[in-house]
């Protein structure tokens, strides 16, 4: 069944947008924002909540990473440690949802949801490069976790400001809505 709701589908391909034009440069190397995927996966989960979403989603992350890499990104992530991303980005999007089902989307749930969903996803694509991919392995889990650990402050911040954007900014409009609908 294709839904018809105007507002579900734009917000998908606002949310959908931002995550391609982040993600196609977020190694750093073509100076854009940093990637909004994780964000975009929390946020999707939370106002999209439809679950066959996902996977255009994935598939959607997956092309702007082959855009990237044919820019020039070091592709050592396209290995089979990409495999990982899935349940990654699925413990993101399954905290959305979790926020979406309380009554309220106060501000510590949210950020509760936010941080242990970013640990889950962090530790779960790092594990998968740790198994997967050939370099890393090379190495002791122990000596890996503590190389890739100082990375884990950058994703939250990144993912956090993310998502604090995109609730200001539908919190925003909400008001808007409100103000018109009374006038």
């Amino acid at each position: 069944m294709i839904r018809s709701d105007k507002n579900f589908w734009a917000l998908a391909l606002a949310l959908g947008l931002v995550m391609f034009v982040t993600r196609v440069g977020h190694f750093g190397e073509y100076g854009g924002p940093p990637d909004a995927s994780w964000a975009v996966f929390f946020l999707a989960g939370l106002w999209l909540r439809d679950a066959r979403m996902f996977p255009a989603f994935f598939a959607l992350g997956w092309g702007a990473d082959l855009a990237a890499f044919s820019l020039g990104t070091p592709n050592l992530a396209f290995s089979p440690a990409y495999l990982f991303l899935l349940p990654a980005y699925g413990a993101l999007w399954a905290a959305g949802q979790w926020v979406a089902s309380r009554a309220e989307h106060r501000l510590p749930r949210v950020a509760a949801a936010v941080l242990g969903s970013a640990a889950v996803a962090f530790t779960v694509a790092n594990l998968g490069m740790y198994l997967m991919a050939p370099p890393a392995a090379s190495t002791g889990l122990g000596s890996f976790a503590a190389q890739v650990a100082g990375w884990f402050p950058g994703y939250l911040l990144t993912m956090s400001v993310y998502v604090a954007s995109g609730l200001l900014i539908a919190a925003l409009l909400s008001v808007r809505r409100s103000a018109l609908a009374q006038r």
